[in-house]
C-alpha cells in the first residue's frame, strides 16, 4: 500500500479523537507503512510489535478478511485493530476513550485508507463544483466542517439515498449527532447550510 496525503490524513484524523494515543499501519511482512505515534514512543518497539503481530498465526487468523476487527481492553489502555486490504491499522487508546466515537472514527479512517490512488480521490474539504449533486455538496460540508466527527455523518448521508425528503431527514439526524458530540451552535450552523442546499 502506497501512502498518500489522503492516507496520512486518516491517521491525523484519528489522532484528534479524544483518548487516541497513536496509530500505525503495518503490512503482512511486518513493515510499518506509516505511524502517527508521539515521539515519546520507541520506534524500534513499534517496529518489533508490527513484526511480531504479522508473524503470529493466531493474529492472522483472527484478523483475516476485509471486515476483520480485533479489540483488546486492558486496565491501562485499549488497542483496536482493523484490517485494511493487505495490511492492518492498529490504534492505541486510553481507557477513557469513547467506544462509540472511536468506532465511528475507525470506520472513517479505514474507508480513507482504502481510497485508491489516482485522480478520482478528491482532496479533503474541497469546495464542491457548481454542478455537484446536492448529496455531494452535503458530503463536502460535513467532511470539511466536522473533522474527526465526520465519519458517522458521512455514513448517515450515504444511507439516505438521493431524494430530497430523505436528505432532509438525514440532515436532521446529522444535526442531532453534532449537537450530541460537538455543540448546539455548530449543529445549527451546519444544519442551516445543508438545508440551504436542499432548498435551492
Amino acid at each position: 500500500m502506497d501512502m498518500t496525503p489522503t492516507h496520512q490524513a486518516a491517521l491525523q484524523q484519528l489522532a484528534a479523537v479524544p483518548g487516541v494515543v497513536g496509530s500505525m499501519v503495518f503490512d503482512r511482512s511486518g513493515a510499518v507503512i506509516t505511524s502517527a505515534f508521539p515521539p515519546v514512543f520507541d520506534t524500534a518497539g513499534l517496529l518489533q510489535l508490527a513484526a511480531e503481530l504479522s508473524a503470529d498465526g493466531y493474529f492472522q487468523e483472527w484478523t483475516a478478511g476485509e471486515q476483520a476487527a480485533l479489540d483488546l481492553r486492558y486496565a491501562d489502555g485499549h488497542v483496536s485493530i482493523r484490517s485494511v486490504d493487505a495490511s492492518w491499522l492498529l490504534v492505541l487508546c486510553t481507557p477513557q476513550s469513547n467506544a462509540q466515537l472511536l468506532a465511528m472514527s475507525l470506520t472513517q479512517a479505514v474507508r480513507r485508507l482504502r481510497i485508491p490512488v489516482g485522480p478520482a480521490a478528491a482532496p479533503r474539504g474541497a469546495t464542491p463544483p457548481p454542478a455537484a449533486s446536492p448529496l455531494d455538496q452535503l458530503r463536502a460540508i460535513v467532511d470539511g466542517e466536522l473533522g474527526e466527527h465526520a465519519a458517522q455523518a458521512l455514513e448517515i448521508l450515504g444511507a439516505a439515498g438521493t431524494k430530497r425528503k430523505d436528505l432532509l431527514r438525514a440532515t436532521s439526524d446529522v444535526e442531532k449527532m453534532v449537537r450530541l458530540f460537538i455543540s448546539k451552535k455548530k449543529a445549527e450552523e451546519i444544519a442551516e447550510r445543508m438545508r440551504e442546499i436542499l432548498d435551492a
